[in-house]
């Protein structure tokens, strides 16, 4: 019969070889320095005047999605406008930020409310029976030397804290939980230790939702993160490596 216990030598193994391969993320980060390209784009984060791409940029570039080559098809088919779709997506989750940030700071419903802002109010109505809600942070800039970001929510439930992102996208993949792995690296520079991460996806058409919750506290979840956070240094250390291959090939 298989136990569920965990053997302390194993935990102590495990911590050590969590700390290696910290500090061999920070050598791989340190060994972009020499390479790095950094381009002057409109819409990025700045880091002693240097513009860093955004983390959502790094994980679309690096990663690629049949899913969204079938979406973009299925819309040609439509003859719907992907770029169109692509924007108005962008507009409404937005929106959808902005409303519930302006909630969150003045506790005061908005005067025309929609179906993705009730399934936010839906969630924020369930957590906060029978527990302390805080709000430590809200829509907040973080940026390192390579990258950048904006987390949406920053919360304490009763005392732990917890990172949140809203999404209003149809489908939830490990992606997010990359992005937050990213915004949590961010934030662990900044001496912030979360408890646990949320993903709270906001239905557009009921006012319902479903949370994706990763618990930090639990080996397995914990495990699950740390390989989210290694994934995106990957991330980081090809998107740099690739913009330098493609500038070096110009000058052959």
């Amino acid at each position: 019969m298989e136990s569920n216990e965990f053997n302390s030598h194993e935990v102590i193994s495990n911590t050590n070889l969590i700390e290696r391969i910290r500090v061999s993320m920070e050598e791989i980060l340190n060994g972009i320095k020499d390479i790095a390209i950094y381009d002057d784009e409109s819409g990025r984060y700045k880091y002693d005047d240097k513009s860093v791409p955004r983390v959502t940029e790094i994980i679309q570039k690096m990663i690629h999605e049949d899913a969204i080559v079938q979406w973009s098809n299925s819309l040609g088919f439509k003859h719907i406008s992907y770029t169109k779709a692509l924007n108005e997506a962008a507009v409404f989750g937005t929106k959808t930020h902005s409303t519930i940030e302006n909630y969150l700071k003045e506790d005061k419903l908005p005067t025309q409310t929609f179906f993705a802002f009730e399934s936010f109010l839906q969630w924020w109505n369930d957590i906060s029976k029978g527990n302390e809600i805080e709000v430590v942070g809200q829509e907040e800039k973080l940026v390192c030397q390579f990258f950048g970001g904006t987390y949406d929510l920053l919360l304490k439930i009763n005392g732990v804290l917890y990172l949140v992102d809203f999404k209003t996208s149809n489908h939830v993949t490990y992606k997010y939980y990359i992005q937050l792995a990213a915004y949590n690296y961010m934030l662990k520079q900044k001496g912030i230790q979360v408890g646990g991460v949320i993903i709270l996806q906001l239905n557009k058409r009921s006012a319902q939702y479903n949370e994706y919750f990763l618990n930090l506290s639990d080996p397995r979840h914990k495990e699950y993160f740390d390989y989210c956070e290694r994934t995106f240094i990957a991330l980081v250390y090809g998107y740099y490596h690739i913009k330098y291959l493609e500038k070096k090939f110009k000058e052959l």
